[in-house]
């Protein structure tokens, strides 16, 4: 009875495997056509679930290590790419297009020596036009990504012209008191210019994936010839150095800075400091803007005017198609050698950018200041306050760009009319300043 029912077993064991063997034999020959269906559908998910199925019955299959291979590495795994086409390679030491495609896998494992080996194989065999050119295309990309120190950098001319070069004040009769007195000299009465400017900026940024950060260092070189005025002249330098920290949602700078002015080639002013600038994209079409600047200026010509200056400014930016709308906010604090030169200024800026056809773009702004110092005016009796708005307007226009070497030529034209009220007649002035820029970028 035993034996029997043993037996009996056996049968049945020998039943489910005869039935079970030729649906394993038929798996590669489905899953593999499935598969490449997948793939060339864009499917890439489950073109390779399929294809590993076919992979396991049939290893030695090449075209099936080639879809596999391409599966993983449109899937993010990159390793098992580099073994299904190592697979073909052995196999085929002359399979131009896995040698391709194995040279992509190492690329994206980030070992560009590998790949730049195999490219140049691949060059050395002479292959079809599109695909050297292809090729070409990736050592350019291993290059660049390879490139450690960049220079860029914009150069601006500009001519405008000032209704009040000097801010005089809007009467020459000045209240003091009781009393009116009547200015005289230059500052007496406005007095317009025409100014030549020119703006040079350098950028240097050294680039190590060894390091979490990039190191970048700005020069900047500003120069002003009034055509009458020529004690209006400024020679401004600024250097500005530091580690730069970026992600894909923020780029945050920390800088040591430093600065110089001489006015009508006399020395005037030099500052160094430290500043930090942060910004982040909180939303696809949403950023906000953040920065804080401590700097120690040096009067050469009023040393009452030494000073420890303190700022801090944020905003909000928001991008909706070719509209850009920012807002800052500033709060600035001078605390000067002598107090009738110390302040504190609160401040705000409201910008609208337009992009137009044919390269044009739009942009207008507000502004508004607001200083009160902090000693009384022994002349005037009182604590200097002043306020201060602007209003600016322009058009600005792409005349060249080589995208390529991302170099541009832009000409700008604007206009800024500037109110200023004080409590103390001299310091209430108007302005209109319209200036044409050319700025080169390189």
């Amino acid at each position: 009875m035993a034996h029997s029912r043993i037996h009996s077993v056996l049968l049945i064991l020998a039943l489910h495997l005869s039935l079970a063997l030729p649906v394993a034999a038929d798996e590669p020959a489905s899953s593999f056509p499935l598969g490449k269906q997948y793939f060339e559908q864009g499917k890439f998910a489950e073109a390779y679930t399929e294809l590993y199925k076919a992979f396991l019955q049939d290893p030695a299959n090449l075209d099936l290590n080639f879809y596999l291979g391409r599966a993983a590495f449109e899937t993010g795994r990159p390793e098992e790419a580099v073994m299904a086409y190592e697979r073909i390679l052995i196999a085929n030491p002359d399979a131009q297009q896995a040698k391709l495609e194995l040279a992509r896998a190492h690329l994206q494992l980030g070992s560009r020596e590998v790949a730049k080996q195999y490219f140049k194989e691949l060059l050395a065999t002479n292959p079809p036009e599109q695909v050297w050119k292809n090729i070409e295309s990736f050592l350019a990309y291993i290059e660049a990504s390879e490139q450690k120190h960049f220079v860029n950098g914009t150069f601006t001319l500009g001519h405008a012209w000032d209704d009040n070069a000097r801010s005089a004040p809007v009467s020459d009769r000045i209240s003091v008191g009781l009393f009116e007195f009547q200015l005289t000299g230059p500052t007496a009465t406005p007095q317009s210019d025409q100014i030549n400017t020119a703006t040079l900026i350098l950028n240097h940024i050294y680039k190590n994936e060894a390091y979490p950060f990039m190191w970048k260092t700005s020069a900047t070189s500003y120069n002003s010839l009034y055509q009458s005025l020529y004690d209006l002249a400024i020679n401004y330098l600024g250097l500005a150095t530091g580690p730069v920290f970026q992600k894909s949602n923020y780029i945050w700078d920390v800088q040591a800075i430093g600065s110089y002015i001489d006015v009508e080639h006399d020395r005037y002013q030099s500052a160094v400091g430290a500043a930090s600038s942060l910004t982040a994209i909180f939303a696809k079409n949403f950023m906000g803007t953040f920065a804080v600047k401590a700097e120690e200026k040096n009067n050469y010509v009023d040393p009452d005017r030494d000073a420890l200056n303190l700022m801090i400014s944020a905003g909000p930016v928001l991008l909706v198609g070719p509209n850009r709308l920012s807002l800052l906010f500033s709060l600035e604090n001078e605390n000067a050698e002598n107090e009738i030169n110390s302040y504190d200024r609160f401040g705000w800026k409201l910008r609208y950018d337009r992009s137009l056809p044919a390269d044009f773009a739009l942009f207008a702004g507000i502004g508004y200041t607001s200083t009160d110092y902090d000693a009384e005016l022994p002349l005037f009796s009182a604590f200097r306050r002043d306020e201060v708005q602007e209003i600016t307007a322009g058009i600005s226009r792409l005349l060249w760009q080589d995208t390529t070497r991302h170099q541009a030529l832009i000409m700008q034209l604007a206009h800024t009319y500037t109110n200023s009220d004080s409590n103390i007649d001299l310091y209430t002035y108007r302005k209109n300043v319209t200036g044409l820029n050319l700025t080169v970028s390189f």
